[in-house]
């Protein structure tokens, strides 16, 4: 029996092509079940004020990152899902009004990095403190009262930037941008409740 030299070099292709299919079938399923590495990150623990009978740990500097995005701090809704920045809801207002309500919530964001820094700091002495022996509560819960009184002051500048920018807006511009940050602050749904 005699196979045709074309019906040969197509088995042969079918065959390589067969091979790298079920290699990249049987890799994907081999990624797939292999936990991923945990990366390091070292732990920032400077605590705002000292609180008596609390050694502070020596103060660390965090890394730079590349400036974000203006926006609130972290809006996480009840399932997990971010909110969108808020700039996106000036998507209504004329490209000029767009880029000056940018620069605006840039402009708030920058003055908070302070703030933030220290929110971030203090939240983080709370967490030490719940590893701290003897556990004494109030160590605890002072640094991340400290840390949400700071979250708080951090967005009512952003606030209270918007509502300043919102004067210098038409009372059309005003409506888009009221509109805008209605869609911003709607409560968002579970999955389960979308059904």
């Amino acid at each position: 029996m005699t196979v045709s030299r074309s019906l040969l070099i197509g088995l042969i292709v079918s065959a390589a092509l067969n091979v790298f299919l079920v290699g990249g079938v049987v890799g994907v399923l081999w990624v797939r079940q292999t936990p991923p590495t945990p990366i390091e990150v070292p732990p920032v623990l400077p605590p705002a004020a000292p609180v008596a009978g609390v050694i502070a740990p020596p103060v660390q500097s965090p890394p730079q990152r590349p400036p974000q995005r203006p926006s609130l701090p972290a809006e996480v809704a009840p399932s997990g899902e971010k909110r969108p920045p808020l700039w996106t809801a000036g998507r209504g207002l004329s490209q000029e009004s767009r880029q000056a309500m940018r620069r605006t919530l840039r402009e708030a964001n920058q003055r908070n990095q302070p703030i933030v820094r220290q929110a971030r700091a203090e939240r983080q002495a709370g967490l030490q403190a719940f590893r701290a022996k003897p556990y004494d509560p109030a160590v605890a819960s002072q640094h991340l009262a400290a840390a949400r009184a700071l979250d708080g002051q951090a967005r009512t500048n952003v606030e209270a930037s918007l509502a300043a920018f919102a004067t210098k807006l038409s009372a059309e511009e005003r409506a888009a941008l009221a509109q805008g940050l209605e869609q911003f602050y709607a409560p968002r749904t579970r999955p389960e409740q979308q059904r």
